[in-house]
């Protein structure tokens, strides 16, 4: 269908986000236009001249039906649906896309990893390394050694303030944890604080 479609997928990425949307609840074009915009903050501002030829093609495939809604002040407008077949589309689409993200994650955490660990445990070694991991930040630095034992050792020191991200999801079958724990590197935090306080000293006394 769409020409930016990786090999084994029959729709693109324009036209994946629209069958999202509409999985979501009916809408009208401008409707969707402005829908996209808002979940993309701006970086993306999808033109009429992109979305309704897309319409076009998911409404020839079945994947899509539309009516009209004619009214007496302001344009007529065309309102979009997911028909059963789009949503059977869309989940298949969304495992195709969801598997070549995976690739591309794995890809860049290999060449940018400074430490990578990934394995099956059983429940309680996975308990032992959450406490493990939890001990080393109270202790302001993280021995990794310690968290996964046989690794080899690097020692980490998590600055303040840390964000904390916690996702419970299904992919197929399974159920899954993703844990994210970031931070600003020391010397970043540093200079942040030593240009608060130039600016705090430079600042006009009132």
């Amino acid at each position: 269908m769409a020409g930016t479609a990786p090999r084994g997928m029959k729709i693109g990425a324009v036209s994946l986000w629209l069958l999202l949307l509409l999985s979501e609840k009916p809408m009208y074009g401008y409707e969707l236009i402005r829908e996209l915009e808002k979940r993309f903050s701006g970086y993306w501002k999808p033109k009429t001249g992109t979305i309704y030829p897309a319409f076009e093609r998911l409404e020839q495939a079945g994947l899509v039906t539309s009516r009209i809604e004619f009214r007496d002040e302001g344009l007529d407008r065309k309102h979009y649906a997911l028909t059963r077949k789009g949503r059977i589309e869309l989940t298949q689409t969304m495992g195709h896309w969801t598997k070549m993200m995976e690739v591309l994650e794995h890809y860049r955490e290999v060449h940018e990893s400074i430490f990578r660990y990934q394995n099956r445990l059983g429940k309680a070694e996975v308990s032992k390394a959450l406490v493990a991991l939890g001990e080393g930040f109270g202790r302001r630095s993280i021995d990794t050694s310690t968290v996964f034992p046989g690794e080899k050792r690097i020692v980490v020191q998590p600055t303040e303030p840390v964000t904390f991200k916690l996702l419970y999801a299904k992919e197929d079958d399974d159920l899954e944890f993703h844990m994210q724990l970031k931070w600003a590197p020391e010397a970043s935090t540093r200079s942040v604080k030593t240009a608060s306080r130039r600016s705090k000293r430079s600042s006009p006394k009132r």
